[in-house]
Formats: structure tokens, C-alpha cells, sequence
């Protein structure tokens, strides 16, 4: 009980911390469903987001994806780089999703041992966590997320917060 109240503690600090500047977008926005979380999608202008980053392995990666959210709140907005290819773009999608459903039900961990540094950030294990799991249950489908896509889901609806583990 403890560490679920320090967790929350967290990421109500962390989440109320950040300053968010938001980029140039066109009009394409739609919005979906996910658990009880009202998700607003936004496509930005290309490369709007942000210059690459450091992969921490000798390598850089694009920003796809940004989500602005508060903690326990049941509506966020997800803003998404239209140049993120197809192969990533189901991941990003449902990584950015993950935070939106992680302060909404108040998930929060990271993992230092992890050989990727991007994951030892208090606020992107669960993300990714909640990523890895989404392609593992639908597949590269976007439709359980609420979007239209052609591509067939291998589930009838995403995976549960509650079903996430707090390591992979």
C-alpha cells in the first residue's frame, strides 16, 4: 500500500513538473477509447517533435511520439510524427497510449539493470511495458487502439493496466 501511495506521489510530481511546449500540427486529430481513458490523437507537422536523441547504445532515435496527460485524469492527448514509418508506428502508438493508461491508473516503475537506457526513466518502462505487451496480444493492428486501420487485430481489445507486469 505504501509503495502504491509513493508511486502515485511520484508521478503526480513528475507528470505535474513537466512544461510542455506544443508543436505545430495540422488539423488531424480523432479521438478513441482505451479502458475508460479518452485518447485524442494528433498528427504533428513532420519532425515537430523534436531532433533525435541518443539511443544510449551508439545510435540515435527519431521522436515519434508525445503524450501530455495528469495524473488520474480520464482524457489525454497524444501527438504522433506522421514520418514514423509503419513497422513503428503500432509500437509508438500504443507506447504513448501506455501513458496515458499509466496516469490514469497510476503505473509507474523503471529498470536501471535493463541494457537500454531509455528504460531506466521512472515514467517509460511502463510505457514501453504496456507497448511490448499490445504487440504481443494485437499485433501491428491499430484498431483495438480505436483507430481505422486494414490490418486485422489478433485481439478483441487491448491488454488491461491491471495486466501489465512491473518487469519483462
Amino acid at each position: 500500500m505504501l509503495n502504491r501511495i509513493l508511486s502515485a506521489l511520484a508521478l503526480a510530481l513528475g507528470l505535474a513538473g513537466c512544461s510542455v511546449t506544443a508543436p505545430p500540427r495540422d488539423n488531424a486529430q480523432w479521438t478513441s477509447d482505451v479502458h475508460g481513458v479518452s485518447i485524442t490523437w494528433r498528427w504533428t507537422a513532420p519532425g515537430a517533435l523534436g531532433e533525435p536523441v541518443a539511443d544510449g547504445v551508439g545510435g540515435f532515435r527519431t521522436v515519434g511520439g508525445h503524450a501530455e496527460v495528469r495524473p488520474g485524469a480520464a482524457s489525454c492527448v497524444v501527438d504522433l510524427d506522421p514520418t514514423v514509418i509503419r513497422q513503428q508506428l503500432t509500437r509508438v502508438a500504443a507506447h504513448e497510449a501506455g501513458h496515458c493508461l499509466q496516469a490514469r491508473y497510476l503505473k509507474v516503475f523503471a529498470d536501471p539493470q535493463n541494457p537500454d537506457p531509455y528504460t531506466h526513466q521512472l515514467f517509460e518502462r511502463w510505457a514501453e511495458a504496456y507497448a511490448q505487451a499490445y504487440l504481443r496480444a494485437c499485433g501491428q493492428s491499430l484498431r483495438a487502439l480505436g483507430w481505422r486501420d486494414p490490418i486485422a487485430p489478433n485481439c478483441a481489445a487491448p491488454p488491461h493496466p491491471n495486466d501489465i507486469p512491473f518487469s519483462l
